[in-house]
């Protein structure tokens, strides 16, 4: 009896937790909310097609998820893999949202399951980049959708239909924007709504897990360019897939490294980077390229101000000085050249300080171990990091691991070989067999693409 009052209190309790006090809320559990109404969507205009690629996500993310809880109790994964990442099943709907209706199962599962790794183990070691890992997924999953031509359908027959903004690139066809803003059109299967999505980014905002300056700034960069080329306002605004990517990817305060007041001109850029490939024939895609491409811009600033700030340390550090002693021009006291030395009193503390310092204790003028290395967390996960990067461990500095730089060569070229480079644990070698490795993978895949675009 007492088990189900207790429930039942805690019942009572939820309504107020998610709409009088959502700032309560940790992240997994706000997207997971605000993912609900893309779900619903999805399911009510595509049907079994939405709910087939939901629930095999879904199920890759289980297996992710058992996955990283075995790794964690066998091979003793550091406390960092997973930091600050999305949850393995909050990531499966993230993703699944984005697929196009006749995307192939295995595709969806391989695509969940690539996101989720490189959001969980590779990402936490990067320190100084911005581009969501999802940016990139969705890149590689353009690159693999193009050789097999999958495309969209219409909601209401199913037949194969390309989406509004390329209907309006090829046939100048302006469809009502009430349509996109309900959801009955074609687009991948959870973001066709853009009232969904509006709720969800909401909810997001009112939680306070996204930010609300890369929003407005993306919306106002689209509108911009719009005006300029007096498109219709309406039609360029109520595109689903461009606000989730604006609202749930790029405005997520987890993946921000710029201050707040930097946030509306990294979304004015992306809204107007946006427009720009629209112009040009890019459809829903072009969202991600200019969230991609203004991301990679931020991250190489943000890189040489580190570099540039490392050096400037470097060097206002003075040499030591070096005290000499000066004989003064008063003559010597000979009563003072004989007299006996007293040594001064030595007084015993009143407590004794342990010679054994903590991991996360810290002097006044040592640097931060990592970037995400606060004071005052209370958090298990947060102490276990600080003495795991105390201890010295083989990962506890990521970008000296060369799987770590082997992935990153791989997914980023450019800020991978910067940072295989820049590396003075590795030898001369290492770096040049991790460079030829990245330069035979780009090879090859630009190969296969080729291949596959021209039989």
């Amino acid at each position: 009896m007492l088990d189900v009052r207790q429930l039942w209190r805690a019942l009572h309790g939820v309504p107020q937790l998610l709409l009088v006090q959502p700032e309560q809320l940790n992240y997994d559990l706000a997207y997971a909310l605000a993912i609900l109404p893309l779900v619903v969507a999805g399911i009510v205009f595509f049907l079994q097609d939405a709910l087939l690629l939901f629930a095999i996500s879904f199920l890759a993310g289980i297996v992710c998820l058992l996955a990283l809880q075995l790794g964690r109790l066998t091979f003793g994964l550091p406390a960092w893999v997973g930091f600050k990442a999305t949850h393995p099943l909050v990531a499966s709907m993230l993703i699944a949202c984005y697929f196009s209706p006749h995307t192939p199962a295995w595709i969806g599962a391989s695509m969940v399951i690539l996101f989720i790794v490189i959001d969980t183990v590779v990402w936490p070691q990067l320190r100084r980049v911005m581009i969501h890992p999802a940016l990139i997924v969705f890149g590689i999953l353009y690159l693999i959708q193009l050789p097999l031509q999958i495309g969209y359908t219409n909601p209401f027959d199913g037949h194969r239909l390309d989406d509004p903004l390329l209907l309006w690139y090829k046939l100048q066809i302006v469809i009502d924007p009430v349509k996109l803003y309900v959801g009955n059109a074609p687009g991948p299967i959870g973001v066709t709504s853009a009232a969904a999505v509006l709720f969800g980014v909401t909810y997001l905002w009112y939680t306070r897990k996204v930010s609300l300056g890369v929003v407005v700034g993306f919306l106002c960069g689209v509108a911009g360019v719009a005006i300029a080329i007096r498109s219709d306002l309406g039609f360029q605004l109520a595109s689903g897939p461009s606000l989730f990517l604006a609202g749930y990817i790029a405005a997520d305060r987890r993946r921000l490294l710029i201050p707040e007041r930097f946030t509306f001109a990294f979304g004015l850029a992306a809204g107007a980077a946006t427009m720009l490939l629209r112009w040009y024939g890019n459809g829903q895609q072009a969202a991600w390229q200019a969230l991609l491409l203004v991301s990679a811009t931020v991250t190489v600033i943000l890189l040489v101000q580190d570099v540039l700030r490392r050096r400037t340390k470097s060097a206002s550090r003075s040499a030591p000085m070096r005290t000499m002693a000066v004989d003064s021009a008063e003559p010597p006291d000979p009563h003072r050249l004989w007299a006996p030395v007293r040594h001064p009193e030595v007084r015993q503390p009143v407590m004794a300080a342990s010679p054994v310092s903590t991991a996360y204790s810290r002097g006044a003028g040592s640097s931060p171990i990592r970037a995400y290395d606060t004071q005052g967390d209370p958090h298990d996960v947060v102490r276990q990091m600080r003495s795991a990067a105390a201890r010295r461990g083989p990962l506890s500095r990521g970008g000296q691991n060369p799987i770590i730089l082997l992935a990153a060569l791989l997914i980023i070229n450019p800020i991978g070989l910067w940072l295989t480079w820049t590396q003075r644990s590795l030898n001369r070698q290492t770096k040049l067999l991790l460079s030829a490795v990245s330069v035979l993978w780009y090879l090859g895949v630009a190969g296969f693409v080729f291949a596959l675009t021209h039989r």
